[in-house]
């Protein structure tokens, strides 16, 4: 992990200290995947450049959300896809946005879609992931009748055999995971977006300037040679059936 400037050696050099960067997340498919400890997917692949630029270790380990989170609060540390919100906004340091998703209500084909709370208060049963974002949205709306569950495997099984009748998820989260367990996509359905969630590559506060220059140089290259949008383009795809 990066050390204080006090600390560091003063022949220490900018490239120097980035190798000590540490890059770590935690799953979130489709944007981050577990693979055997390590990380996959479309965020991954965005940091990887990046550290690359910056020569630093492009090898992305998966850890507990927490565990990840307090990493990027005692700093050196990069994270591929946090949600960026008003109450992180002064805690980390920004690189670039990897995707903003759509918070929706998913139903079977046949139902009614879900885009206002007036119609989410007419669904019997409705499940959200236990301790995510969209299970504190649902609360802010003031909303009693969900249910929460540890995974979205778990939602997107119980709205698959009839036991909920919603499944309140991100857009391109819901239809990955329907994906994953190889249900029909055109028997899932998702109404408006009741609010967008932006992804970003994130890191701590303390990193150095002349790093977080650098590596916000390498995000604005691929934006604009088109590495960006080749990269995202699985995400894109899952906003449609």
């Amino acid at each position: 992990m990066l050390q204080s400037a006090a600390a560091q050696p003063a022949a220490a050099t900018p490239a120097a200290r980035s190798h000590q960067l540490q890059i770590l997340g935690a799953a979130r498919p489709p944007y981050v995947i577990d693979s055997n400890g390590y990380g996959a997917g479309p965020a991954i692949e965005l940091l990887q450049i990046l550290a690359r630029s910056v020569g630093a270790e492009q090898v992305v380990r998966i850890v507990p959300f927490q565990r990840a989170l307090l990493a990027l609060e005692q700093g050196g540390t990069l994270y591929p896809a946090l949600l960026r919100t008003p109450q992180r906004e002064n805690r980390f340091t920004w690189i670039g946005e990897v995707y903003t998703d759509r918070a929706v209500f998913f139903t079977r084909r046949g139902a009614a879609p879900v885009g206002s709370l007036t119609a989410v208060r007419t669904l019997p049963r409705v499940s959200v992931m236990r301790g995510s974002e969209l299970q504190g949205m649902l609360q802010s709306f003031g909303l009693e009748n969900f249910e929460t569950t540890n995974s979205e495997i778990d939602n997107a099984r119980l709205l698959q055999v009839g036991r909920i009748d919603g499944w309140f998820t991100l857009q391109a989260v819901g239809r990955a995971t329907w994906a994953q367990l190889k249900f029909d996509p055109a028997d899932l359905q998702s109404g408006d977006a009741f609010a967008t969630l932006p992804f970003w590559i994130a890191g701590s506060a303390n990193l150095p300037a002349d790093t977080v220059t650098r590596l916000r140089a390498a995000y604005r290259a691929m934006r604009n040679d088109g590495r960006y949008g080749r990269i995202i383009a699985p995400l894109l795809a899952l906003e449609k059936p």
